[in-house]
């Protein structure tokens, strides 16, 4: 199973490791030299370096040439991205207008870890047409590297439970308490540990990838266990008393058929704290109903 380090290194660019003093030194620029360098790099540079004998229809053909140098580029990385993933599964039909509306996306994506989870859209929609909306690619379309990243720490937190197979945030477990068990109490999950503080979890929302307000399940019975599922492992859990409900935050339809692109992997930090939090109020058990913990 894949880590969470290993799963955050898909979303960043590897860099040759370098002399960490000299690599501070040299990668310090002032805001000019910065300036300077993209609107070379973006041919708009011309009034910025005023050695040169192309007039302004010449400078915007030419930088126009370039952009379409690096769509294409863009896009053929992208395909071959996808091709490489792909082997002998069967294949659809993708629609059409999905396909020109891709293509017209993918142009501009640029970074390599966002051309990597690009190609998967792409072999998404071959393998199972209609499985990634137009909604969810434009969603995606707005989606920095860093955005990505904050969606993926949500993702290798996220476990299903019930028969309700949409991605959920754990949030907490809520159970009586008191001499009379009349006072609800909670035993919280604090997500901000595992670098998915509130403050990220509003941006995922403004995204639109979690729906913004913290559900509650329906009061769980001892006598009836319920199926919970946290990153490919499957378990039944089953209350050790009557009254117990689970806090949660669900992901939007738009984050789950983006979360289904990121495949499962677990955060064992994480995995080891649930564990704890699951077995103080519940029996847990494989779906073979032997007794163990998540953690095993």
């Amino acid at each position: 199973m894949q880590t969470e380090s290993q799963a955050r290194n898909e979303l960043s660019h590897t860099e040759p490791v370098t002399d960490k003093k000299s690599h501070s030194k040299h990668s310090i620029k002032s805001s000019r030299f910065r300036v300077q360098s993209i609107a070379r790099h973006n041919d708009v540079n011309a009034q910025i370096d005023e050695d040169h004998d192309k007039t302004l229809q010449e400078r915007s053909e030419n930088r126009q040439q370039n952009i379409e140098k690096r769509q294409q580029q863009n896009l053929e990385r992208i395909f071959k991205l996808c091709y490489d993933n792909c082997s002998d599964e069967t294949a659809g039909e993708p629609d059409p207008d999905w396909i020109h509306r891709f293509i017209s996306i993918a142009q501009d994506i640029y970074s390599p870890s966002m051309q990597k989870l690009w190609s998967r859209i792409l072999r998404q929609e071959i393998i199972n047409p209609g499985s990634i909306s137009l909604k969810a690619m434009i969603t995606f379309q707005q989606m920095t590297q860093r955005d990505a990243q904050l969606f993926r720490r949500a993702c290798l937190l996220a476990c299903h439970f019930g028969q309700d197979n949409s991605k959920k945030l754990l949030t907490g477990l809520k159970y009586r308490s008191g001499l009379l068990l009349k006072q609800s109490s909670i035993d919280r999950l604090n997500l901000g540990h595992y670098h998915l503080p509130y403050s990220h979890l509003l941006e995922l929302m403004g995204m639109g990838l979690i729906l913004n307000t913290e559900l509650e399940s329906g009061k769980l019975q001892n006598s009836a266990p319920l199926p919970f599922h946290y990153q490919g492992n499957d378990y039944q859990i089953q209350p050790a008393k009557n009254g117990l409900s689970l806090l949660y935050y669900r992901f939007s339809p738009v984050g789950q058929e983006i979360a289904q692109l990121l495949g499962n992997h677990s955060n064992e930090e994480y995995k080891v704290h649930l564990t704890e939090l699951l077995n103080k109020h519940f029996i847990v058990t494989s779906d073979a109903s032997v007794n163990l913990s998540l953690g095993t």
